[in-house]
């Protein structure tokens, strides 16, 4: 992975209100989901517990954080479960053409319940693996149970298509 995906990275945590991501799982949604629409980060993805998981992000976020570039805190949710904070450091990451480029899908994947993040990158993951629609929606539900109900899934299926991405 070059210098650039670290640029882009804490340009993309930079580009969320206060400069903070809410959540790895957030994070690792919002890169596979923005690739797809042909962010320039060459990240590659595995199908993982929560979904698409990349292990080089991951790794890129432990070594921007050592290089004092993102911060990382663990917080705890009024259901008492831990969860990361990543937050950019540098403002200054905001201001790569890359990012502005994107600023009105980022706030759009910000705007998404993490659930519907998850669900919406879990899909798209199977139909950009070959799967059509009901094969893809059947996958799913089987990797993702109850999480597709409460109108989840058919949220998830609403922000892949105001992306651009495939649902039908």
């Amino acid at each position: 992975m070059g210098t650039e995906n670290y640029r882009l990275i804490a340009g993309l945590i930079a580009a969320h209100p206060g400069r903070r991501i809410y959540g790895r799982t957030r994070l690792q949604k919002e890169v596979k989901l923005l690739q797809r629409l042909d962010f320039p980060t060459d990240y590659s993805y595995t199908i993982h517990f929560y979904g698409p998981y990349s292990e080089g992000l991951q790794a890129d976020i432990c070594l921007l954080e050592s290089f004092g570039m993102v911060g990382e805190t663990i917080e705890v949710s009024l259901e008492g479960k831990q969860y990361y904070v990543l937050s950019a450091k540098d403002p200054i990451a905001l201001a790569l053409p890359e990012i502005a480029t994107f600023q009105d899908t980022i706030k759009l994947l910000d705007d998404a319940p993490t659930v519907v993040l998850e669900l919406a990158a879990t899909y798209d993951a199977f139909r950009d693996s070959g799967s059509d629609h009901h094969d893809a929606v059947a996958r799913l539900r089987r990797k993702k149970g109850p999480k597709c109900g409460d109108g989840n899934e058919e949220r998830s299926l609403e922000l892949l298509k105001s992306l651009g991405l495939p649902t039908t």
